[in-house]
């Protein structure tokens, strides 16, 4: 038996891989840019090349590797074992990928929808290794979840819980990128936060920041730090639509704790404290009192990581 995972978070930007140790410890790491519009058989190719790169950078031998974890966005079918459809990737569908890697390399390989490995990887090792029941929420382009229950990975009769996103919280509010009305995604996404931030200025709300054309969420997180009110506000109101959100999670399913990650984060107490007034003040306080509302711990790890901990705790090896 290795001593070994590669973990690889399959990012529309980047394909990034880890060597991963039997504690979750990243001993090694590779990232290449993702070939965003090649067909589903050139980035196959990247996929083996990378795997087949860090095995020799690490000098580790292929018998050292137990098998490889795989993290992709997008749906993935109820055997895990296709991807369907993924976001990042328009020219994927139905690519078999588990099994193309599997028999490349000869070794066992999980497929993982990467919220879901990103959430075990916080469970695992990072911010929820105590709690056996855990959501995790990723704050960027879009909004992402993953609900561990019980110790497992909770993923719906179809493969496709945990879509928080997309949880709808104004039937008539702004067109979500999934076609519905008003879900958070809509809200309180960097992507949101960028649009409403755009309509502020519009409405003639004075700003240290002018050329609309030019703001990201992350221009808008600095200026709010240097203590630009308009970007201060909108950042507030996020924390209160996310709020909202996490009330609704708290009432469904009253787990020990909520993990938030993704870019967003980078707000620190100018986004959790919004989150938390609006939990404390709307939520139950039976669902609210027990449940710990914190940052990732892992940070952009958490996707190789958590790969990695899904392929061990399928073949049942002790993590």
């Amino acid at each position: 038996m290795g001593n070994y995972v590669i973990g690889i978070d399959l990012g529309g930007t980047n394909l990034k891989a880890g060597l991963v140790d039997k504690g979750g410890k990243i001993t090694h790491r590779l990232s290449i840019k993702t070939n965003y519009n090649a067909d589903p058989q050139a980035i196959s190719n990247q996929i083996f090349e990378l795997i087949y790169e860090i095995i020799k950078e690490a000098h580790v031998k292929k018998s050292d590797i137990i098998g490889v974890g795989l993290g992709s966005p997008g749906l993935i079918d109820k055997k895990g074992e296709t991807i369907i459809f993924s976001p990042n990737l328009p020219r994927w569908r139905n690519i078999p990928i588990k099994l193309l890697v599997t028999e490349r390399f000869n070794a066992p390989c999980v497929l993982e929808n990467d919220a879901n490995a990103a959430a075990w990887g916080e469970k695992w090792v990072g911010a929820g290794k105590d709690v056996s029941s855990l959501v995790m929420l990723t704050l960027g382009t879009g909004i992402g979840g993953g609900i561990v229950i019980g110790n497992k990975l909770w993923r719906g009769a179809n493969n496709v819980a945990a879509e928080i996103g997309h949880m709808i919280i104004q039937m008539d509010g702004p067109k979500c990128s999934c076609g519905n009305n008003g879900c958070i995604e809509a809200y309180a996404s960097a992507t949101a936060m960028v649009r409403r931030f755009k309509e502020l200025l519009k409405s003639g709300v004075s700003s240290s920041l002018k050329d609309s054309r030019e703001i990201t969420a992350k221009i808008i997180n600095d200026a709010a730090f240097q203590g630009d009110k308009a970007s201060l506000d909108v950042i507030e109101e996020t924390g209160r639509y996310l709020g909202i959100a996490l009330v609704n999670i708290m009432h469904i399913l009253n787990p020990e704790m909520i993990v938030l990650t993704g870019g967003m984060i980078g707000s620190g107490e100018l986004l959790m404290n919004p989150i938390r007034q609006v939990t404390k003040q709307k939520a139950f306080e039976a669902s609210y009192k027990d449940t710990k509302i914190v940052f990732s711990q892992l940070g952009n790890d958490a996707g190789i990581i958590g790969a990695a901990g899904c392929l061990l705790k399928e073949l049942e090896i002790s993590v």
